[in-house]
């Protein structure tokens, strides 16, 4: 009998027998219809290690949201923002398992712009495709802009603010079109994440030996207004639950972390190490930092310890902070040079059009990223309305989307197929969504998931609307009340 295995049924990995064995210098078989050619191609883009994409996992995670998070506890409410973070977690968990497995079954997937297509048709992998470049630029954005603000604390504001994000702009160039694969990211991503993880610890360890919050007034008492619930307004509120959401929302990301990897069957345990360690340690970080200093949060939070801690922990992360704008402009490039050669021999080949094409997309990210950085020169308003506008899109919806799809669907692994995967031009979105309910009665199994893919649907939608709205709001307040200095400032941004 024909064996059929449904994606969300997959708890154990598959076994090591349903493909040939990779090598340490030679990847595994590839299923028919792959995108990358492992034999004949003079770039390798199938070295990944599970290790390297487990540590790809983390760094594209870990940072920026990290810095962020422990704001949002205060917002919130220490109680609830604990319990919507673990919750977000767990969603994006489970969003970052269906992507990064679902080449097993489409091995011609490497964004989720084709999962949109095989979802929707042709002009959702246009739309998504578009949304996910600027999603990802934008965050390579952020990583810039939080390098300068490293850079202007560590020099005492020495330079124009412009001049610094100038210089990030031109090392994540650099290196981005120097390293063309990511199994070569992967190995500078280790030292992005000790560098990160050093100094947010850093800066716990430093505000718990504190008598007194390091930005709190110097004499009289204080009060640090720990909120165990939250005390609050709808729209910043709105604008927490998005920030955190891009502390943990790099899902969407993953089919190409798995497009890269020697063993795309080993990503759910490069995906569990990775998620683990990083849901854990911005629990317990943000806590630490926020039961210590409550209201007196720095944002970024590095400088919640002090003006000396604030310089030692931003010199530790510097590395870190810099290989985040390396890693995202890297993943927005990759998008962009993949889209245009797919299909054609240069995507693989030494050739001048090859060149051309992945030093001009690695080119227009980083200046998209130095131009939207100086028009929206703001760290904490900056990561929400990225975690409102996107992340919902890659966490939430299409996942939940890919959820139904294939429990209606039922695909076959294609390396026990045997044939290339093709879309099937006459199935239109109701065939799989209507299918899907009929499918949710099979089996406990089958209910949970459509359950799960409902509540992911809904929530992202909800959030897109309602943190996107609170975010402008916030940013229209900030304005209002001058705390926000033009575009293209030199002003010190730390």
């Amino acid at each position: 009998m024909e064996k059929t295995e449904k994606m969300i049924d997959q708890h154990d990995e598959p076994e090591i027998g349903s493909v040939a064995e990779a090598t340490p210098h030679k990847p595994a078989t590839q299923a028919p219809g792959d995108l990358f050619d492992v034999e004949n191609g003079d770039v390798d883009f199938r070295g990944v290690s599970w290790q390297g994409a487990a540590i790809i996992v983390t760094k594209l995670q870990i940072g920026l949201g990290a810095l962020s998070l422990p704001s949002t506890f205060h917002v919130l409410g220490f109680f609830p923002g604990l319990l919507c973070f673990t919750t977000l977690g767990l969603i994006c968990t489970f969003a970052g398992y269906v992507c990064g497995n679902a080449r097993q079954y489409f091995p011609h997937m490497h964004s989720i712009s084709d999962a949109a297509e095989l979802l929707f048709g042709k002009f959702a992998r246009e739309f998504i495709g578009v949304a996910y470049y600027i999603y990802v630029a934008l965050v390579a954005g952020a990583g810039m802009l939080t390098v300068s603000v490293a850079l202007n604390a560590l020099s005492n504001h020495g330079a124009c603010t412009m001049v610094f994000l100038a210089v990030i702009c031109a090392v994540s160039f650099i290196i981005g079109t120097g390293f063309r694969s990511l199994e070569k990211v992967s190995w500078i991503s280790w030292l992005g994440v000790a560098g990160i993880i050093l100094s947010i610890w850093t800066t716990a360890i430093a505000c718990l030996t504190q008598d007194r919050p390091a930005v709190a007034p110097a004499t009289g008492p204080i009060d640090l207004e720990i909120r165990a619930f939250p005390k609050t307004t709808f729209y910043q509120a709105m604008s927490a639950v998005a920030n955190q959401l891009f502390a943990v929302g790099g899902s969407g990301i993953f089919f190409s972390v798995s497009a890269e990897m020697k063993q795309p069957h080993l990503f759910t345990r490069s995906l569990l190490c990775g998620q683990i360690f990083i849901i854990l340690t911005n629990i317990i970080i943000a806590s630490i930092i926020y039961g210590k200093v409550g209201r007196y949060i720095a944002s970024p939070a590095l400088g919640s310890g002090g003006i000396l801690i604030e310089k030692i922990s931003y010199g530790i992360a510097l590395p870190g902070l810099v290989v985040t704008a390396v890693l995202y402009s890297h993943v927005a490039a990759k998008y962009s040079f993949v889209r245009i050669l797919r299909g054609s021999r240069h995507l693989q080949s030494n050739t001048a059009q090859h060149w051309a094409v992945w030093a001009s997309s690695n080119f227009v990210t980083v200046i998209f990223g130095f131009i939207v950085v100086n028009v929206i020169p703001f760290f904490g308003d900056f990561l929400s309305l990225v975690g409102a506008l996107f992340n919902p899109i890659f966490t939430n919806v299409v996942p939940g989307f890919m959820v139904l799809f294939f429990i209606s669907k039922r695909p076959i692994k294609a390396v026990e197929s045997q044939t290339p995967p093709s879309l099937d031009e006459s199935q239109s979105t109701m065939d799989w969504l209507v299918g899907s309910f009929t499918a949710a009665k099979r089996g406990k199994k089958e209910a949970c998931a459509f359950a799960i893919a409902w509540f992911m649907i809904i929530t992202g939608a909800f959030i897109i609307v309602g943190g996107t709205y609170a975010t402008v709001l916030s940013i229209q307040a900030a304005y209002d009340d001058g705390d926000i200095s033009g575009v293209f400032s030199c002003a010190d941004n730390s």
